[in-house]
């Protein structure tokens, strides 16, 4: 027999509406009585299969870092889902979202025994959750986010047990007034031919309405962000990256409660021998 589908959180008075860069932003139409962007994650612990347990360790997550203070990222690669949790501490005296405090609150379920170096700088942090993982495992992998100087974006670095390694490097730009350095930040690239791939294959004409462009480059694979887009603009990325069925159709069904939210997406690139691109993996965001 197949578990009831999650309960779906609805907006409270007390709900704020960020990006995921916790960046505030006005809802496109009256909120009142509709969906929280956690209903998308809901939707994809369901389809993904998780336990309850799963939902605990969230459940723990919020309350200590606060409603709307965690972003999550639904993962998706070649029909596998899983979940990338971003904790925004800003290196601000408040310590909910650092890293002992998320350790704390989800060591019943999960273990989390790495800590930042005290002397990176970094502004933010994230681990990666897979349907089991709040069966007894461990984080092996701790991102860390630094900053760059005067410009919007950073370079992150994957701390594990066998030290640090850089892992992507990044930058936000706005597709309206920067669209000769977004053009110029994704031609930089040793892994896509851009002579042999066309722009319009990378930097979707659909999505680049939108708040801003992050252009990443990662170890293997180029990326593109879009930030702020609709929920049209939503169901189109999700329809393009071929998201399970239940997915879709969750956010189809729901259209009407999800259109005074915006969404982030992205998309992660590189190209074959023979020329061709192909798509690795792929995200959308919301706030827990």
């Amino acid at each position: 027999m197949s578990r009831a589908a999650r309960a779906l959180p609805r907006i409270t008075d007390e709900d704020r509406f960020f990006d995921y860069c916790l960046q505030p932003y006005d809802p496109l139409r009256d909120p009142r009585g509709k969906l929280r962007s956690e209903a998308l994650l809901a939707n994809s612990l369901d389809v993904a299969g998780a336990p309850p347990s799963l939902d605990a360790a969230l459940a723990a997550i919020q309350r200590t870092a606060g409603r709307d203070a965690t972003v999550f990222g639904v993962k998706h690669q070649h029909g596998r889902l899983w979940w990338e949790l971003y904790f925004y501490d800003q290196l601000a005296p408040d310590t909910r979202a650092r890293v002992p405090a998320i350790a704390d609150a989800i060591a019943p379920w999960i273990r989390l025994d790495l800590r930042p170096p005290p002397s990176a700088p970094h502004f933010m942090f994230s681990f990666d959750l897979h349907p089991r993982s709040a069966e007894g495992s461990t984080v092996h992998v701790l991102n860390l986010y630094l900053r760059y100087h005067e410009v919007q974006g950073g370079r992150s670095y994957k701390l594990s047990a066998a030290g640090a390694e850089l892992d992507n490097v990044y930058r936000f730009l706005h597709p309206k007034t920067e669209i000769r350095e977004v053009l110029h930040e994704i031609r930089q690239s040793v892994l896509v031919d851009h002579a042999r791939v066309p722009l319009s294959r990378v930097l979707w004409p659909e999505l680049v309405d939108c708040n801003r462009v992050c252009v990443a480059k990662k170890r293997f694979a180029d990326a593109v962000y879009y930030s702020g887009i609709d929920v049209g603009q939503l169901l189109f990325f999700l329809r393009a990256m071929e998201y399970p069925a239940e997915i879709v159709e969750f956010v189809e069904r729901h259209r009407g409660e999800l259109d005074h939210l915006r969404f982030d997406v992205g998309v992660d690139y590189t190209m074959l021998p023979d020329g061709s691109l192909v798509m690795t993996k792929s995200s959308y965001y919301g706030t827990l």
